[in-house]
Order: C-alpha cells, then sequence, then structure tokens
C-alpha cells in the first residue's frame, strides 16, 4: 500500500507544471525602472530645490586627479563666498573629471545650503 501512494505522488507530481514566460525579466525590468526612477529622481531634486554654482578647473601634467577634483571645489566655493560676501555653507553634488588630449581638467557643482 505504501509503494502505492508513493507511485501515485510521483505520477500525479509529474502532471502538475506551471509555465509564466518572462517572469524573471519582467520581474528584472521592474526593478530596474523602479531603482532608475528613485536614483534620477534624487539627483533631479538635489539640483532643482537648491540653487548651485558650476565651476571647471583645467589641471596641469604633474597634478594627481583628485588634487585637480579638490582645486576645482576649493575654487568654486572661494567664488561663491566671494559672491555671498561671506563663506556659505555648500555641499558637492557633483566632481566629474573629463580627459582630452592628456589633459586633465575638473567640473564640479556645489550646491548653496540654506
Amino acid at each position: 500500500m505504501k509503494n502505492f501512494y508513493l507511485l501515485a505522488a510521483v505520477c500525479v507530481s509529474g502532471c502538475v507544471s506551471i509555465d509564466v514566460p518572462g517572469l524573471v525579466t519582467d520581474t528584472a525590468k521592474v526593478t530596474k525602472d523602479a531603482y532608475k526612477s528613485i536614483t534620477e529622481s534624487k539627483a533631479d531634486s538635489a539640483a532643482a530645490s537648491h540653487n548651485y554654482l558650476a565651476h571647471s578647473y583645467i589641471g596641469k601634467e604633474t597634478q594627481a586627479v583628485a588634487e585637480i577634483k579638490k582645486i576645482c571645489v576649493t575654487e568654486a566655493s572661494q567664488k561663491l563666498n566671494q559672491m555671498a560676501g561671506k563663506e556659505v555653507a555648500y555641499s558637492v553634488i557633483e566632481a566629474d573629471i573629463i580627459t582630452l588630449n592628456n589633459i586633465v581638467a575638473a567640473n564640479c557643482k556645489l550646491a548653496i545650503e540654506k
């Protein structure tokens, strides 16, 4: 009798199959779209909700990339303070490096804190 139940269970389990085409790809796409919408909205809100100052600095051949970025932010903050006539609180919302013909330049954006 035990063999009969075992055989019946094996036969029944072999007959049932669930086919959901595209479930994994659809789930991955929805997750990716949700992530993009969240990260893009944060970046857009940071730029939209703050006034910001953009600045560029062209580095010298002897300077390291980190130093070029730091000088870009420093010069931008100096300009910001000069415009305000006092020291202004800020946060760096962008600091990118561009290389063209072995010349490194930094672009930075400072958001003015309120």
